[in-house]
């Protein structure tokens, strides 16, 4: 009779191991086939309006590159504007309209250096006068849509 019990004791560990095994094989199916339901729903999710994204959704938009010798470019209110300066270091910028655009300064923290640049505030126009270390000036006008 204890024979028969170890024997029945065994069949049921072996049966719930083999059931448990099932089960992780099963739910590692699902998880790759959920991955697969997530990608396409993080590019349906990517494709959000700006009214979507500013009701919570937490997407951080690249910022809008202005290249050197560009002189004109455009944004959506909450974009940030990066201006690629060649000389980073003494390089400032000024805007005639700061109620349109939030501008920073060049600077470097010690373990990096940042080009200037400028958060759009409000729809409109505005122009960026990038200033070099050696005095010369350009100007980069910058549209704002909602």
């Amino acid at each position: 009779m204890r024979s028969m019990r170890i024997t029945l004791s065994k069949g049921v560990v072996m049966g719930a191991a083999a059931l448990l095994g099932v089960t992780v094989l099963a739910g590692c199916s699902s998880s790759s086939d959920t991955s697969s339901d997530t990608s396409s729903d993080e590019s349906t999710s990517s494709e959000t309006t700006s009214d979507e994204s500013m009701d919570g959704g937490n997407q951080m938009l690249p910022p809008v590159i202005v290249e050197p010798g560009q002189t004109e470019a455009n944004a959506t209110v909450g974009d940030f504007i990066d201006i690629v300066v060649e000389e980073i270091v003494g390089t400032t910028i000024a805007t005639d309209k700061p109620e349109i655009l939030k501008i920073s300064q060049a600077y470097d923290d010690g373990s990096a250096l940042f080009n200037p640049g400028a958060e759009a505030l409000a729809p409109g126009t505005a122009i960026i006068t990038v200033t070099t270390p050696d005095n010369t000036s350009y100007d980069i006008t910058v549209t704002v849509t909602e």
